[in-house]
């Protein structure tokens, strides 16, 4: 595309050249907390309209956590790095638990913000509020500096187009994870030469994994008798959940997935061994962690892992987390389906002689689901956490995608492909769901998809999630979604871990609640309906397959709609 034209001969505003290059680099959306200093921004928008410039799609959105959440779906969603900026240091302040989830969760977005105007008094964008002088940090990237691979502030207008495409390149580089940018308001407004011919983006490619260390990791895997599989999120690459699938038939490799955040095996695979380590390594005799930030928790896992622990990732060390002292004999730097490709063709077709120890672990694996399902046995009766998920998950469509904040319990779900399932990343910050529920609608709605979109979360994480926020951009932009809430009317998390540490303590005798009781528990659904939605209250189990088809038909329709399960104790 060309920049827009311009008959005066004084070039472009730079914030045009910013989000022109953000287009050109594969950006489809500019999720936008608008203030001060976005008169460059909005400028450069009504420009491009009148100019029939592609830019990417400008959202408005009623808060910073929102806006990159959102973003951070979309990204999910689309593969490609998506964008979001808020209004200088205030709102850079409140974008840190977002670029925290989004960092933690290996999403590429590129995060930006204005800045204060530079200047007291002269070019145009200079001060003229009251706040421009007590918004103004020494460094305003520094606070949210350790939450992002890169992070740089614009110095001269005329380098905005390499600041940005260098910013995109670092955020999709493997391990891909956020940017920061920030924006002074003078530069912004600064006229800079139209663009030229587009520029290409770097692409950098992911190393190889090292066949030498393929190949141990290949007969180690043959010489054991029950090797194991823990993943979180192999399947963000769709390639490997296709692979691992194809490589645990051959060799009947079991595979746990430890708090998955997508669909690595589908969930009712016949080598699937459930969604938690606590119990799973008593067998195990080598134990192979792909895409697994924490293969399990050393503190609670009994027996703790007796054979030789294997790791492939993009950073197989997590080098950006301070502590982590998992001993793996060997760490592999590989993406996940590069690295279980390269797995795949090392041991080849089992041979004869492996044949006896595959029929062995074949049956143990089988045993274990057994158990496990004679475990699962659930009193239908209820509406528990449980029993809804069990509901949810049978009747939600396949083609589906479901964002889960914590509620849903992945025991009970039957996803089986790519873009089905989103867990939440492994940063915890709350808040994450409904709006990158919101982001994989947007990108659905941009490819004119009529694709259902649901997201499960807790009323706390509801409350995190900024609920009016969420509804007022799901109306504004015509993104149907249907949320659901399983109101327990508490910190569950805080409760459970009260009662872990101390079940004979003090806090015991009130039920743990302290510091975790969300009651009394306001009317959900009414938040829904205030924003012309579709909001229904369920305390029934058997009212619930009707509720979720009502809100499956609201959303088909283009309303959004909410299910406030009120849970039983």
């Amino acid at each position: 595309m060309t920049a827009n034209p311009d008959d005066d001969g004084r070039g472009v505003l730079a914030a045009e050249a910013y989000l022109t290059t953000l287009s050109r680099g594969g950006v489809d959306a500019l999720y936008a907390v608008a203030g001060t200093d976005f008169p460059s921004i909005v400028e450069a928008y009504a420009a491009a309209l009148a100019g029939g410039v592609a830019l990417p799609k400008p959202y408005t959105v009623a808060h910073e956590n929102l806006a990159v959440s959102m973003a951070h779906g979309d990204a999910l969603r689309t593969g490609r790095p998506q964008a979001a900026m808020v209004h200088v240091s205030v709102g850079t302040a409140n974008m840190i638990c977002g670029a925290m989830n989004a960092s933690r969760d290996g999403v590429p977005l590129v995060l930006s913000a204005g800045r204060t105007p530079l200047t007291e008094d002269g070019p145009e964008g200079t001060r003229s509020r009251y706040i421009h002088w007590a918004q103004e940090m020494f460094d305003q990237g520094g606070m949210i500096r350790e939450a992002v691979k890169w992070d740089y502030e614009l110095r001269a207008a005329e380098q905005v187009e390499d600041v940005t495409r260098r910013a995109l390149d670092i955020a999709a580089a493997p391990p891909p994870g956020p940017v920061y940018l920030s924006l002074p308001r003078e530069l912004l407004a600064r006229r800079v030469p139209k663009a030229g011919p587009p520029r290409q983006r770097s692409r950098v490619s992911a190393p190889a994994p090292d066949p030498a260390a393929i190949d141990r990791l290949a007969a180690a895997i043959r010489a054991a008798d029950y090797p194991l599989i823990v993943t979180s999120n192999a399947g963000r690459e769709p390639r490997a959940l296709a692979i691992l699938t194809e490589l645990c038939e051959a060799w009947a490799l079991p595979v746990a997935q430890f708090n998955a955040r997508s669909v690595s095996l589908p969930f009712d695979h016949e080598m699937a061994v459930g969604f938690d380590t606590r119990n799973a390594f008593g067998a195990a005799d080598l134990v192979l962690s792909i895409a697994c930030d924490v293969p399990y928790v050393p503190s609670v896992t009994r027996p703790r892992p007796q054979g030789a622990l294997w790791e492939i990732d993009h950073d197989p060390l997590f080098s950006r987390y301070p502590l982590r002292s998992f001993p793996a004999v060997e760490s592999i730097v590989a993406g996940p389906a590069a690295g279980l490709a390269a797995l795949a063709e090392a041991l080849g077709a089992p041979s004869r002689d492996d044949a006896p120890r595959i029929a062995r672990r074949r049956a143990a694996v089988a045993r274990e689901r057994q158990k496990r399902a004679s475990a699962a046995a659930l009193d239908m009766s209820r509406l528990t956490a449980e029993t809804a998920s069990v509901v949810i998950a049978d009747r939600i469509p396949s083609e589906a995608a479901l964002v889960n904040e914590y509620s849903f319990r992945t025991d009970y779900a039957h996803f089986d492909r790519p873009g089905q399932f989103y867990g939440i990343s492994p940063a915890g910050g709350l808040g994450l769901g409904f709006g990158a529920a919101l982001g994989i609608a947007a990108a659905e709605t941009r490819e004119g998809s009529n694709r259902p979109v649901v997201v499960t979360l807790g009323d706390g994480a509801y409350m995190f999630n900024n609920p009016v926020a969420c509804h007022w951009a799901s109306a504004a932009h015509g993104l149907p979604v249907l949320a659901i809430i399983f109101n327990n009317r508490r910190w569950g998390a805080v409760r459970n871990s009260t009662l872990a540490m101390y079940p004979q303590g003090a806090a015991a005798a009130g039920n743990g609640m302290m510091l975790a009781d969300l009651s009394p528990s306001p009317d959900y659904a009414a938040i829904c309906r205030a924003h012309g939605g579709e909001g229904i209250t369920v305390a029934d189990i058997a009212d619930l397959p009707a509720a979720i088809d009502r809100g499956l038909d609201a959303i088909g329709s283009g309303r959004q709609a909410l299910l406030d399960l009120v849970l039983v104790d």
